[in-house]
């Protein structure tokens, strides 16, 4: 393998967390090829509280773990009294993703322990079974991946506003993630406000903490259905989140490639691994939504400064205007995130829009038109 067997660390500097990567999923070169396709980051956990499917229809434990004791932790009225407390332990999961550009951030587990004279004592934990950490985005042929993986821990001697840290930061991150399936040129920098804003959270609620960090890259060339990275994380107790003998695990995730896509605008896929646009409309194309309030339709009529070609090509019907008007279509599709495929379609759901009349469109649907155009033939279009 690339990375070498024989090295022995002195020291585990690391306690908390421990993540592996796999070179056999990371640098194959067999597999479906991800160039000009969509692929989506997902995260799963692994036989999540020692148990599986079965384990969890039976009510019986694949494999016994001890329970946690909310009783133990349980500090009285007296002490609450004298002093207040917050626990917080939790373990967050970021992806830099880089041509094209996305950030996304996703809390995997929390686990918070408030305890004051005004509230008295409450408990709280997130798990995340199964997410997808981005959208779909296209993958191009530079495309690289750089996952992190942080264990943070707090031991707040006042009260604090750290309850319920996952769910807290995730639902105000929703407000400002992207809603499209798509990541695109227009809704990238929601993802990255998103992750940021979740980021200077844990670093506000976290300001007196233990931090594990571990840090993993890697180029997106052939897809296979291995997870990539794999993230095992324990706690300490409670009662000392320095006291590294007391931690105990609390699960594993793995990181995969969802299997890519050809198209974002249908779910068909011929037999050779083309998308089947059988039963597409054009007004579902040009509906799709490619950031706040734009959508196709938006991002080509008012986007791409086409106003005055298209008024030449709807009074002359000139071929080869239609060719610039059909290139500068794909062009700026693929621009914003679209695969060969979709801008395509894109173009074809263009060319019989409300834009042009008869003859405009005949030109612009013309065998040799542009690239795009014949592409969209050749897939049965």
């Amino acid at each position: 393998g690339r990375a070498s067997g024989g090295a022995v660390p002195a020291k585990d500097y690391l306690p908390y967390i421990d993540v592996a990567i796999d070179e056999a999923a990371v640098y194959s070169e067999f597999g479906d090829m991800l160039q000009d396709r969509y692929t989506r980051i997902q995260i799963v956990t692994l036989k999540p509280d020692a148990y599986d499917m079965e384990g969890v229809t039976s009510g019986v434990r694949s494999q016994e773990v001890e329970a946690r004791n909310y009783d133990e932790e349980s500090r009285g009225w007296f002490s609450r009294m004298m002093s207040s407390r917050s626990i917080t332990r939790t373990l967050i999961a970021e992806f830099d993703v880089a041509k094209p550009d996305i950030t996304a951030t996703n809390a995997l587990f929390s686990s918070t322990f408030s305890s004051n004279n005004r509230e008295g004592e409450s408990w709280t934990t997130n798990e995340s079974i199964s997410v997808y950490a981005t959208p779909y985005f296209k993958v191009g042929p530079n495309t690289t991946i750089e996952a992190r993986f942080r264990l943070q821990l707090s031991d707040e001697k006042e009260s604090s506003a750290s309850a319920n840290v996952m769910g807290a930061l995730t639902t105000a991150a929703n407000l400002i993630a992207p809603t499209s399936t798509l990541v695109t040129y227009f809704n990238a920098p929601l993802m990255m406000e998103a992750s940021n804003f979740l980021n200077n959270s844990t670093s506000t609620l976290f300001g007196q903490s233990i931090t594990e960090q571990s840090v993993s890259a890697f180029s997106v060339k052939a897809w296979s259905d291995k997870p990539i990275l794999v993230v095992s994380a324990q706690l300490p107790d409670t009662n000392d989140i320095k006291d590294t003998r007391g931690k105990g695990a609390i699960g594993q995730w793995a990181v995969y490639l969802d299997q890519p896509i050809p198209s974002i605008f249908t779910a068909g896929v011929s037999d050779t691994g083309y998308p089947d646009f059988t039963g597409v409309t054009s007004g579902d194309i040009l509906a799709f939504d490619v950031g706040e309030d734009l959508t196709v339709y938006d991002y080509i009529f008012s986007r791409l400064d086409l106003s005055d070609r298209i008024s030449y090509l709807n009074s002359s019907a000139d071929p080869d205007v239609a060719g610039l008007i059909c290139n500068r279509i794909e062009r700026g599709l693929s621009e914003i995130g679209f695969t060969s495929y979709d801008a395509a379609a894109a173009v074809w759901a263009a060319s019989v829009s409300d834009q042009f009349n008869g003859a405009a469109k005949s030109a612009f649907q013309g065998e040799n038109t542009c690239e795009a155009m014949i592409r969209w033939k050749a897939l049965g279009g």
